[in-house]
């Protein structure tokens, strides 16, 4: 345990709420069933227990603290940081869950300015006001029920998190649909914890992207540091890649520096146009990555393997993989694989599509999907090229019904929680959009500008640029909201964000 308490009734207090916590009793009873599935050695399940043990301390010593007052607002937040030497987006994190497991409300109010013909209207962050129920904190349960909730109710995204960090193998993600084994279940509710549809503290989110201890509003792209259009000059990559090949061309530089040992994606399997996780363990293997997958994928599942191999990993997904990941990372309970992800490489997504209904694009173009060279989602059409060079096209308002209907509650086109975010809306043909989140995305990009590796340009330099990217953005958002509102009137289940 490496929390530091004073003996104090209050600290001893807090100290048998967390031993009586549902959340740990859970994994002290079920030691033999964990380690019997061989996904995580005794040490590691140790580590994952005291590290659990931890968070459950210091979360209920934050509720015994926002008990003490009748109201509390963001300044009471600060102290308690201050007192428990804590950042400020950790106690919000905090927060976060006390409010999901019904122990506090939180009122969040904003200031909105309005704008005019020259500056846009903005909303900003102003207060909380934090009212604690008198609830036994031991007695919570409820939220961290089997993610199978979140399949049943059409809220999946499909990412595969809960397959690669379940500890005791009950869990699958298979063309974009969840299954769960009852009988090996221990409810230990590990899946729920780092699923993006479960609950997802945004503002958090954003927070630990840019940096800040300040609660912010973002564009409709997230926070970003730089914005650029590039392509790849390795001509190999270049024959193959969708667009600009930037995503290809990260992975090339991180194995041949020797910065990463594997690399987490998506190629094609043996069916036609069926995607499946990849583990790349060389440059050699990027070429069968590349191109764009529309139909679902679980990438996330293989992080399994990697809890007893020591690996320097890059992983590469879609917007709900990179919330799953930095959310992950947030709530940190010392998995061993998501502790080795060096780097957060993001791709655009308007949305995915199960096989089935890949099957039925095809039909209505009356392609036979074996005969299929090429896929694209471009000026509001999906394009088929086939490897008899034809090129078919349907537009995008007559099969938006066929996609997942799962991924109508992301509101994430731009992969906003990456460390860079790669897509092609903005940039011209044989181009990719590169926005750049963090400094480890930052360093990364800019060593394959002085490794010659890419050719790029500030995206304000190139035609349509942000103002289209920001303009799809939002599309999806709104898409989001409208879908999540009509969930909250039938009354059924829809994600925390």
């Amino acid at each position: 345990m490496s929390s530091k308490l004073k003996i104090t009734k209050e600290g001893l207090k807090d100290i048998a709420v967390t031993v009586d916590s549902y959340r740990i009793r859970v994994l002290i009873d079920a030691k033999q069933e964990i380690l019997n599935s061989g996904v995580y050695d005794e040490e590691q399940y140790h580590e994952i227990l005291f590290k659990m043990f931890d968070e459950e301390l210091i979360k209920f010593k934050l509720y015994n603290f926002l008990t003490r007052k009748k109201s509390n607002d963001f300044k009471a937040l600060t102290k308690f940081s201050n007192e428990n030497s804590i950042e400020i987006t950790k106690t919000l994190s905090l927060l976060e869950l006390l409010k999901n497991e019904n122990l506090i409300a939180v009122n969040e109010i904003y200031d909105e300015v309005e704008g005019d013909e020259n500056t846009p209207a903005l909303t900003t962050f102003k207060d909380f006001d934090i009212k604690s129920f008198d609830v036994n904190p031991s007695k919570v349960k409820s939220i961290y029920e089997p993610v199978e909730i979140i399949f049943e109710t059409h809220n999946c995204s499909g990412c595969g998190l809960c397959v690669g960090i379940c500890p005791v193998n009950c869990l699958e993600v298979y063309n974009g649909f969840g299954k769960i084994d009852e009988e090996k279940c221990i409810r230990c509710g590990l899946c729920y914890y780092v699923c993006p549809r479960s609950y997802l503290p945004v503002s958090v989110l954003n927070m630990v992207q840019e940096g800040t201890s300040e609660i912010k509003t973002y564009s409709k792209v997230g926070q970003y540091l730089e914005a650029y259009s590039a392509r790849t000059k390795i001509d190999e990559i270049a024959k193959s890649c969708q667009d600009g090949g930037i995503t290809s061309t990260c992975l090339h530089y991180l194995f041949d520096a020797k910065i990463i040992d594997i690399a987490l994606g998506a190629k094609m399997s043996k069916t036609p146009w069926r995607p499946e996780p990849i583990i790349l363990e060389n440059k050699d293997d990027i070429l069968l990555s590349t191109g764009t997958k529309y139909v679902n994928n679980p990438n996330l599942k293989s992080l399994s393997e990697f809890n007893k191999r020591k690996a320097n990993i890059a992983v590469v997904g879609v917007p709900c993989m990179m919330q799953a990941l930095l959310k992950a990372d947030i709530y940190n309970i010392n998995i061993p694989a998501l502790n080795q992800i060096k780097y957060r490489i993001g791709i655009f997504c308007m949305e995915s599509f199960s096989y089935e209904s890949l099957l039925k694009i095809c039909e209505l173009l009356n392609v036979d999907v074996s005969n299929v060279k090429k896929t694209d989602i471009n000026k509001g059409k999906f394009f088929v090229y086939t490897k008899s060079n034809d090129e078919l096209t349907i537009p995008i308002k007559e099969i938006g019904h066929l996609a997942r209907e799962d991924c109508e509650v992301c509101f994430d086109l731009t992969s906003e929680s990456a460390d860079i975010s790669i897509g092609s809306i903005g940039s011209p043909s044989g181009w990719n959009t590169v926005l750049i989140r963090t400094e480890v995305g930052k360093d990364l990009y800019h060593k394959l500008i002085e490794n010659d590796l890419i050719e790029s340009k500030e995206l304000s330099e190139v035609k349509p640029g942000l103002p289209l990217l920001e303009k799809i953005a939002k599309i999806k958002k709104n898409k989001c909201k409208k879908h999540i509102d009509k969930k909250k009137e039938e009354n059924l289940r829809f994600p925390r964000y």
